[in-house]
């Protein structure tokens, strides 16, 4: 008979967004099959945070959830993720692009990219890329919209 760990066992507990009894592990981790929430302990103590492994907030997935709309980030989820990650991705027009932070003479700075390595931009702030990134010419906070696959870089 192997021995089994309470770090094995799975236990039944509420969602933290949608409140239905999903499976849970120790530490709060599960993915919810009602709502698709990625719960765990982290978001759970940070509510206002992004924490992995999902892209908005608990709270901002709770009032997404409440109005029937997927968890999907808005542009300054988006960059909160960003800076959690250090590395997230998104597409528009069938054409990955990534964004990073990096360093560059001792500053942060965000360099955002096509996956084929062209386009290159560079932002000294987390208003400057909001304001001023572009993708095939337009503003990206004027077509965030119309982009999908908004994740961390695969």
């Amino acid at each position: 008979m192997k021995n089994k760990s309470i770090y094995d066992e799975i236990f039944d507990k509420a969602c933290s967004v949608c409140g239905k009894i999903i499976k849970k592990d120790i530490y709060d981790q599960g993915n919810c099959p009602f709502c698709k929430w990625k719960n765990n302990f982290l978001a759970d103590k940070n509510p206002n945070r992004v924490i992995y492994p999902n892209l908005i907030s608990l709270n901002e997935a709770k009032q997404l959830y409440g109005q029937g709309k997927p968890f999907e980030p808005d542009l300054d989820d988006f960059v909160e993720a960003l800076f959690f990650y250090s590395e997230v991705q998104f597409k528009y027009n069938n054409m990955f692009y990534e964004v990073i932070l990096a360093s560059e003479n001792n500053e942060d700075i965000i360099k955002m990219n096509d996956f084929n390595g062209g386009n290159l931009q560079t932002f000294k702030t987390k208003e400057d890329f909001k304001n001023n990134a572009k993708v095939e010419g337009k503003f990206l906070k004027d077509i965030w919209n119309d982009t999908t696959d908004r994740y961390w870089l695969q």
